[in-house]
């Protein structure tokens, strides 16, 4: 009766030590992917689209952010409160930085009206081997050409729009390493559309969907050892969109990007 009761006690145990198992693959599946460090804060800074005056009370000015700057905070947030329960997360508005930018990152928004997202690109082009790589969210480009990758480039593009909806965008992810304060390696993450449903369905993309991939699966689905050690990436998907939501969402690019040779201490400690 004795061995009864102990077989029937770990049969009960199975599904507890299975789901056990199963979060601690899920957790981490996302922290293989981010790499962000596990205790330092990490800074979210979103493009200040407009600024505006109150209509009632005092004629303060206001900071206004779009619609999918929202979005993509909260796929951010909800991933990192899953995956770094204990990582304080500070939320900035371009153009009202609170701190500097010296450990993990990431930007919601492109360069037109985030300096944040100016000085991500040009890092990003100044550490990296690229012999070509351009995100302009005025003229609607994208130029990407890795040093021996494959190019990809969208020039010009022009969203079709109905309501003031546009019925689809592009979005770009980068995901990449950085030196930061005392010297050590952060990450830092860039999400980017044409305009700002493009830039919600990238981060939802990276945040929703990618961090819930396991290593084979992420090489099945993207071709490229994403979970690698120190890999740094850039991907560009492309969206459809019916009243502001995403309908359908396409990889139609991706490619690990190496560090420039000269990068040692970067690279070393990636």
């Amino acid at each position: 009766m004795e061995g009864l009761g102990v077989a029937l006690g770990l049969f009960g145990a199975f599904p507890v030590v299975a789901a056990v198992w199963y979060w601690l693959q899920k957790l981490q599946r996302g922290r293989q992917l981010l790499r962000f460090s596990r205790l330092t804060p990490i800074d979210i800074v979103l493009t200040t689209s407009s600024m505006s005056r109150a209509t009632h009370g005092l004629p303060a000015s206001r900071p206004l952010t779009g619609y999918g700057q929202v979005r993509g905070t909260a796929s951010c947030v909800r991933a990192l409160a899953g995956l770094y329960p204990k990582k304080a997360i500070e939320i900035h508005l371009s153009g009202f930085i609170r701190n500097r930018l010296d450990r993990d990152l990431i930007v919601l928004g492109g360069p037109a009206k985030n300096e944040a997202a100016r000085a991500f690109l040009e890092n990003f082009r100044t550490d990296y081997s690229l012999t070509r790589f351009n995100f302009d969210d005025v003229t609607d480009t994208i130029e990407i050409e890795p040093e021996g990758g494959a190019p990809f480039s969208v020039k010009d593009f022009a969203p079709s729009m109905a309501n003031g909806y546009p019925l689809r965008d592009f979005g770009l992810i980068v995901v990449a390493a950085r030196g930061g304060q005392a010297g050590k390696t952060y990450r830092s993450v860039l999400c980017a559309g044409f305009t700002t449903y493009g830039t919600a369905a990238a981060a939802e993309f990276l945040f929703g969907d990618l961090v819930k991939l396991s290593r084979s699966s992420l090489r099945n689905r993207l071709g490229v050892d994403l979970n690698r050690r120190g890999t740094s990436f850039v991907a560009v998907v492309s969206a459809r969109f019916s009243r502001g939501e995403c309908t359908e969402l396409r990889t139609v690019y991706v490619s690990a990007v190496p560090f420039r040779a000269s990068l040692t201490e970067v690279r070393g400690a990636a």
